[in-house]
């Protein structure tokens, strides 16, 4: 498979930078798959080395989605609250708007990171923000389903 670079630009004005595996690739939406290479925690879950990350990006959407399948064969998915999404065949660029949605395996939504936010915020930027995140919380089993269907179809 080719190789496609994830871009994620933070509201630091750091930019974070992943060679990932393209999987799929069309106007306005793409799959890419990243293999973790070191530990992290996130909400008291556990991503180990080779575990697999599904990346899905719309730019249309208020949001990506990183659909997590890790070892133990649990699957979580996580929802970054984001926009100025980009995608092109060799790069896919996108702003991380800092609040992220973990949906657990037994499918309890968690908001993370809300405490991160900037306190000198645009109010503009604020409310995009509340309301990408209320849409994600009323209708994450939708996207979900969706998800797990364009994830079989393009085989990640």
């Amino acid at each position: 498979m080719p190789i496609c670079i994830e871009r994620k630009h933070l509201l630091t004005g750091s930019v974070h930078t992943y060679q990932c595996e393209l999987i799929h690739f069309e106007p306005g939406f793409g799959i890419l798959k990243y293999v973790i290479d070191r530990e992290y925690v996130i909400a008291n879950h556990r991503l180990a080395p080779g575990d697999i990350t599904c990346a899905l990006y719309w730019e249309d959407r208020p949001y990506t989605l990183y659909i997590w399948k890790l070892a133990d064969a649990s699957v979580l998915h996580y929802f970054n609250i984001a926009d100025h999404v980009s995608l092109a065949a060799n790069e896919f660029i996108w702003r991380d708007l800092v609040i992220d949605i973990l949906v657990d395996q037994g499918g309890t939504s968690h908001v993370l990171d809300a405490n991160e936010l900037p306190q000198e915020l645009d109010k503009d930027l604020l409310t995009y923000i509340r309301t990408a995140q209320q849409h994600v919380l009323s209708t994450y089993p939708l996207i979900m389903e969706e998800s797990r269907s364009l994830l079989q179809r393009h085989g990640c």
